[in-house]
């Protein structure tokens, strides 16, 4: 075989091989993409990957990308029931997939078990220092968060002239039509406190920095939740309290948290 000859092979192998793992990553993402890997699958998937010359070091180029698949698939309906997440580690094992390689999914696995817990009743409970509790009062969550409110931030004029000027006599100076033009108001929303934002089966609390307040769960009108922040309407209040989090990956959980002590308040 000449030197022509080898390079033909072996770009005909090279080029079988990318078709083969370009089939099995094919396959195994089908196999994967409901969130589930049955015995008789994972029978079929290993003898594809012999049929098709798939190393272990070969399966490192997308086995990350299939786990994926099937935990977005798994979460679609943003939850996680006990068995889809079962489900998951089965898949893991198989592609043998250390923790350490998916660690943000890890945390948002470990959120959406803890919202499948709060939508069960089971909303931990935890300890708060300092913070001093009522009689038969429970804490359930404390986040980072600052108290904004709504503040001028900026105030001018707008429209105004110079006007003009002529001479009276030697240093004097007469000048008419000159006015400053409207006064304009710029409002935003300030940060005016910085500390945490405390829910309990009683109440809601920030203890913060420079402002804190209280409120009993009875006395909420109403609650609108964002990711990164709350809105509360007080009773007996005109202005909604507006809290900021400093992590805007917890708005849901905090959402579900202060939805179950509201709906299973006790005076």
């Amino acid at each position: 075989m000449n030197i022509i000859q080898k390079l033909a092979e072996k770009y005909k192998q090279s080029k079988q091989k990318k078709e083969g793992l370009k089939s099995f990553e094919k396959i195994l993402i089908e196999a994967v993409k409901d969130g589930k890997l049955t015995g008789s699958e994972i029978a079929q998937l290993e003898k594809d990957k012999e049929n098709l010359g798939i190393s272990e070091e070969d399966m490192k180029k997308f086995k990350i990308n299939a786990y994926l698949t099937a935990f977005q698939n798994s979460k679609s309906d943003g939850k996680m029931t006990d068995d889809e997440e079962k489900e998951l580690e089965k898949i893991q094992k198989y592609l043998q997939i250390s923790d350490e390689n998916i660690i943000a999914t890890k945390a948002e696995l470990s959120k959406l078990r803890l919202l499948n817990e709060i939508q069960k009743g089971n909303v931990p409970e935890i300890q708060v220092a300092s913070l001093i509790t009522q009689k038969g009062e429970k804490v359930y969550w404390s986040e980072p968060s600052s108290l904004t409110e709504e503040k001028v931030i900026r105030r001018g004029y707008e429209g105004g002239s110079q006007g003009f000027s002529f001479r009276v006599m030697k240093g004097v100076t007469y000048r008419v039509g000159a006015h400053k033009g409207n006064l304009i108001t710029e409002t935003g929303m300030v940060s005016v406190s910085t500390g945490d934002f405390i829910i309990s089966n009683k109440r809601i609390v920030f203890r913060g920095n420079a402002k804190s307040f209280s409120i009993k769960l009875d006395k909420i009108l109403d609650v609108q939740c964002y990711s990164d922040g709350i809105k509360i309407f007080e009773n007996n209040k005109s202005n909604p309290r507006l809290i900021q989090f400093f992590n805007n990956n917890n708005g849901d959980v905090v959402g579900s948290i202060l939805s179950y002590s509201i709906n299973n308040y006790q005076a």
